[in-house]
């Protein structure tokens, strides 16, 4: 009984020892083939800290584009409240640019200085009668702004009306100065 007790444990160990070996033969296959797939493509590691700081920054620029859509936002609904003007940020990129417009002033201006030095000066007006005038221009100027905005043209195609009005006062200057 002895000698069978023997060869049952010398048989279990070989068996044993013959099934880790295989196991070794395999996990050193699948390590070459795991090296061979990582030299063929490399994967970046990025480390906790690293993703975390990534999702940090993600979590800052959301948070900053909701509070600029916010601040937008309420700039609108302001604009929108204004009791006369109205929302004028359309009409405002509409407009030439700010260059354009400089140039044309500083031309036109040349030529009223030359016009003033062959004119006589006017006579000063009283401090009453300078609010009266800037008084009734700025009155002039929002009745014009709110004739602009209940225009149907101007409702369905701000940009073009704008456009034609700048046209037409181009064309109005260059006749006056012919």
């Amino acid at each position: 009984m002895a000698k069978t007790k023997r060869n049952v444990r010398a048989k279990a160990k070989s068996v044993v020892g013959a099934a880790k070996q295989k196991a070794q033969e395999l996990q050193a296959k699948l390590r070459q083939e795991n090296l061979l797939h990582k030299t063929l493509t490399p994967k970046s590691s990025t480390t906790k800290k690293e993703k975390s700081a990534l999702k940090h920054k993600k979590l800052l620029k959301k948070f900053a584009e909701t509070r600029k859509e916010r601040k937008e936002e309420t700039a609108r609904k302001n604009r929108e409240k204004t009791k006369v003007i109205g929302d004028l940020k359309p009409l405002k990129d509409a407009l030439p640019s700010l260059q354009d417009i400089y140039n044309l002033v500083k031309t036109k201006q040349k030529d009223a200085a030359e016009k003033i030095t062959l004119t006589e000066p006017e006579a000063p007006l009283s401090a009453n009668e300078k609010i009266r005038k800037k008084r009734t221009e700025v009155v002039n100027r929002v009745k014009s702004f709110e004739k602009v905005i209940k225009d149907k043209k101007f409702k369905q195609n701000p940009r073009e009306v704008i456009a034609a009005h700048v046209r037409n006062k181009y064309q109005a200057m260059e006749e006056d100065d012919e």
